[in-house]
């Protein structure tokens, strides 16, 4: 019996609803949904313990995180990587890259991927690759893939090149006896020429014992980022699962729902909570209609100064640990402004329950047939800069009379 199992229970054109079936956990997902983020294996700011308070099932793991020694303490490891990074009831996806972004390193080569890591740049090749997956035993994997990385001038060679040497790791990790019994999804590349696309997506389908597809949106331009996602999928089979990176915000992520994609990563919880930033945006049937002449953001300034009298939670109808223990915006304003670390956890508790939410509001939508006229709604809502850091420019809010004495220079980050 197949470890992963896919079945869609509503398909709507490209809208697609389903279940991933984990049998050996026997724990079902379901689809569209978020691959909870990670750091050197744990979600950031939290502990385990946080994480048992939020509704999530998968961690995505990056192998680019552990190998920063020429022999990592983690493949050592008898018990697997579950118990390493203490997650033994989570579903972990190990892939090569961290999912949050494509960071900008030497040049990839005929045997390995250049990654970043915390000791300086390493080189993944496949054997490296079957070293980790069987040491780790995630519940699933990607193969490395040689992602072109945005130039002035990307010839179709490189294209070309980056293809076939995705499509040569993927056969020789297929090949190994780490994959056995660990379902595998392939990378599909091609970057912005569509008929390599269609090559990568054609060949990489055809190698039928994967469990799924991943798919990369970094580095592609955003006006036609959609279409180029498109190219691969309409080669792709319809009962396997899609990944995909680099559609990680709240309208990146619909627009790929409206395409088709089962799977997104969940790092926009995270770069929120580094901004200072809380989620506050709503989807579907719990999002107010929109005003006239209003453009609310989609996430709250915890840095900003107003806060600091404001003792309301973060959101009256969110079910987190920090809205109903309750944490106030000024407390948790104070607690930024003091840096204590208690800040970023209180905010990463309540953006990745959020974004959680979100995803849960898009299934219903899907299932209630109003995804469509859902997501025009929240388009028209809410206001879709760039989300910046509340901390850039921020001077340290200092009480001079309760310290007794002045202070000669106030720090700004």
């Amino acid at each position: 019996m197949n470890q992963l199992q896919f079945e869609l229970t509503t398909i709507d054109n490209a809208l697609r609803r389903g279940t991933l079936n984990f049998t050996n956990k026997n724990k079902i997902i379901q689809t569209p949904a978020c691959i909870a983020y990670t750091l050197r294996g744990s979600v950031p700011h939290l502990i385990a313990d946080n994480l048992k308070l939020l509704p999530v099932d998968m961690v995505h793991v990056a192998l680019e995180h552990f190998v920063e020694q020429k022999e990592p303490p983690s493949f050592k490891y008898p018990q697997g990587l579950h118990r390493y990074i203490n997650l033994p009831d989570h579903l972990i996806f190990c892939d090569v890259r961290d999912a949050s972004k494509l960071a900008p390193v030497a040049a990839n080569t005929e045997k390995y991927v250049a990654v970043d890591t915390h000791g300086g740049v390493r080189r993944v090749t496949t054997d490296l690759w079957k070293q980790a997956i069987t040491a780790y035993k995630p519940d699933w994997c990607a193969t490395p893939a040689d992602v072109v990385k945005a130039g002035e001038d990307i010839k179709t060679k490189r294209i070309k090149k980056s293809v076939d040497r995705t499509l040569r790791w993927l056969d020789d990790c297929l090949a190994s006896s780490a994959t056995d019994n660990t379902p595998v999804f392939g990378p599909v590349v091609g970057f912005h020429n569509q008929e390599e696309r269609v090559r990568s997506a054609t060949e990489t389908a055809q190698r039928e014992q994967l469990a799924g597809f991943v798919l990369n949106a970094f580095e592609l331009d955003k006006d036609v980022r959609m279409d180029l996602l498109k190219t691969s999928l309409d080669h792709l089979p319809v009962n396997k699962p899609r990944l995909a990176y680099g559609l990680s915000t709240p309208e990146s992520i619909l627009q790929g729902v409206a395409q088709g994609i089962d799977l997104f990563d969940g790092s926009y919880a995270y770069k929120m909570t580094e901004r200072g930033r809380a989620i506050t945006f709503k989807f579907g049937e719990h999002m107010s209609a929109p005003k006239e002449g209003e453009k609310p953001e989609k996430s709250l300034n915890l840095w900003d100064t107003q806060l600091a009298q404001n003792f309301d939670t973060l959101d009256s109808s969110c079910g987190c640990y920090t809205c109903t223990t309750p944490h106030t915006k000024a407390y948790i304003h104070h607690l930024l402004n003091a840096h204590e670390m208690l800040g970023p956890l209180l905010l990463m508790m309540h953006n990745v329950y959020q974004l959680e939410e979100f995803m849960s509001a898009i299934r219903k939508s899907m299932e209630n047939k109003t995804f469509a006229t859902d997501t025009d709604a929240f388009m028209i809502k809410y206001n879709h800069d760039k989300e910046g850091s509340g901390m850039e420019g921020h001077e340290d809010e200092i009480d001079f009379e309760s310290l007794g004495s002045p202070i000669k220079k106030n720090r700004i980050l």
